[in-house]
């Protein structure tokens, strides 16, 4: 695949009236989507950003988050995803220790006292023109994002453009990401896990769903999964996962049935949690068992559990 940037702006030029993003009630096509990633791009470019320069998205679980990322990606910078909804003094202490160039915003958040510049993502931003296709060195940083802590202080981890196309690439080919396939992004974007998310559709012509950002809500995610059509889900833990197949029996698991690929990590699968689901008549959802730690871009090694089939898989 390339490069993300490029890849994407391979996606624009062959599908430009393809969705690419669902925001709950909007969608945005990938004309809609690579022309504000360009301006972006461009308006980032004039102000010296290109390799090795971090830049900041400090957005929701939305559409700007998601152009951000990419125009970060396209100038040729490394991203750094940045939570609204963490405690202000972790905030600060994420981007002190970063020190990103500057932090774009969501026009609808006012950014803390982040002690850098703080840029809102607005339509009218736009810069030069400016080659955009040869901004990223394979060895280039691509993404700063934190570790979870657990050994002690979160830290920072730096990961390079040829490692997150490996993850992005290994993605796409088993969970057989392609044009028509929905991905289901539902972490909060400082977990590693979103990358994977929020990158893949959007490089092999897939289209990206998003979750709007809120507490645990089994019953929203739910409604999200059947009314967005999500066929690839990655929701982290499996504990996530046990509340949804339990509402969806009540409707013999329809709410579920798009999904094809679920990808669960981070503690042990309960497997008879699932087996309701993953034996009733409409399920085709494979199940995948991942491991890896942040600084080893997300994936270290997955396996699928080999769950018993009913009459009804085994016929097909």
């Amino acid at each position: 695949m390339g490069q993300v940037g490029t890849a994407f702006a391979a996606q624009v030029a062959r599908r430009p009236d393809a969705v690419a993003v669902v925001d709950g009630a909007r969608t945005r096509t990938y004309r809609e989507l690579g022309d504000d990633v360009d301006r972006l791009a461009r308006w980032l470019v004039a102000r010296g950003v290109g390799p090795e320069t971090s830049v900041g998205v400090l957005a929701r679980r939305s559409y700007p988050m998601v152009a951000g990322m990419l125009a970060i990606l396209r100038a040729g910078g490394a991203f750094v995803p940045l939570n609204p909804e963490i405690p202000v003094a972790r905030l600060r202490s994420l981007v002190a220790d970063v020190r990103p160039a500057v932090v774009l915003t969501e026009t609808s958040l006012a950014a803390a006292d982040l002690a850098v510049p703080v840029q809102q993502m607005t339509a009218d931003l736009d810069g030069p023109p400016a080659d955009l296709d040869a901004r990223h060195h394979p060895r280039a940083v691509a993404y700063v994002i934190q570790t979870s802590g657990s050994t002690g202080e979160p830290k920072s981890v730096q990961v390079e453009m040829h490692s997150l196309m490996n993850l992005l690439s290994w993605y796409r080919d088993v969970c057989e990401i392609g044009p028509g396939v929905r991905v289901g992004q539902i972490v909060a974007s400082n977990f590693d896990a979103s990358v994977k998310n929020y990158l893949t559709p959007l490089v092999c012509g897939g289209t990206l769903a998003l979750l709007a950002d809120g507490p645990y809500d089994p019953r929203a995610m739910l409604g999200f999964i059947e009314r967005d059509q999500v066929a690839v889900l990655n929701p982290g833990v499996p504990s996530a996962v046990y509340p949804l197949v339990d509402l969806a029996a009540a409707a013999e698991y329809r709410p579920l049935s798009s999904i094809r690929c679920l990808a669960l990590g981070g503690e042990p699968t309960d497997t008879e949690r699932l087996r309701p689901w993953l034996e009733s008549p409409g399920s085709r959802a494979r199940v995948l068992n991942i491991f890896g730690p942040t600084e080893c871009a997300d994936i270290a090694c997955y396996a699928e559990f080999d769950m018993p089939a009913s009459t009804d898989r085994a016929n097909r």
